[in-house]
């Protein structure tokens, strides 16, 4: 597939850096490494505690994005192995539609700088509801927000810049990976010439984790293979992506 520079910042393909829930190792571990290779990455935060958010503010000043990730962080409730488990399937599509404006309003009082936030979905689920009942919560993402990321299936977590849903965008699961194979994940989407997002929670800590010291790798990585991958915030690729398919229609 022939790619129009004008996708990636003038690059063969793009990487953003996504973390998700606003653990400790983000700040301690991710921002330091990212900042001495001079990148960026997105830090989906639970906007369940006002404190945990504001510690992030010196990360977005320094050029790191903050996105939405929801108040309760609610995940469909087959993650959950209690008989009394409520998650996802049991709210509907206002309810949803009421956590995501109450996490956009505490962000906005924390970010009033920001003018606009892309979205996380907790646990790569899309949906409220089920069986019958089961609806997509995408159409009220995509009347919200730039821009939102998902899960993706193994064989296909990459993003094409020419149909990709900018409010379903695919990702690759980092959790328990070693440097070889995030580094292998990466250099798939660059021969593919399409946009892949990396999604990590731990750290060198916390749940579903990586190591710090194949995290590093990874980053020395990207660092070598600057002159062809675009490294940014989710956010400057999907806006960037967004212009340039605008471009092609006008």
């Amino acid at each position: 597939m022939q790619v129009t520079p004008a996708w990636f910042g003038g690059r063969n393909c793009a990487v953003s850096l996504t973390f998700d829930d606003g653990m400790d190792s983000h700040l301690d571990v991710v921002v330091p490494a990212l900042d001495a290779r001079g990148m960026a990455g997105t830090f989906y935060v639970k906007t369940d505690d006002t404190d945990r958010l504001r510690r992030f503010r010196e990360a977005q000043r320094r050029g790191h994005e903050i996105g939405n990730h929801t108040v309760h962080h609610w995940c469909s409730r087959a993650h959950r192995p209690e008989a009394d488990a409520r998650g996802l399937e049991d709210i509907a599509l206002d309810d949803m539609a009421a956590e995501i404006e109450e996490s956009d309003h505490r962000l906005r009082a924390v970010f009033p700088e920001v003018g606009s936030f892309s979205f996380c979905y907790p646990c790569y689920d899309t949906f409220v509801g089920h069986g019958p009942t089961r609806r997509s919560y995408v159409p009220l993402v995509a009347g919200r927000f730039c821009a939102a990321r998902g899960g993706g299936e193994i064989s296909t977590p990459y993003n094409s810049p020419v149909h990709a849903d900018l409010w379903c965008l695919r990702s690759v699961r980092c959790e328990h990976m070693s440097a070889e194979q995030m580094i292998a994940a990466v250099e798939r989407g660059r021969e593919l010439e399409m946009w892949t997002i990396l999604t990590f929670h731990g750290v060198g800590e916390g749940h579903l984790p990586v190591t710090s010291e194949d995290f590093g790798a990874l980053l020395d990585h990207l660092a070598r293979r600057s002159d062809e991958l675009w490294v940014a915030p989710l956010i400057q690729v999907a806006q960037s992506i967004a212009s340039a398919r605008e471009g092609i229609r006008g």
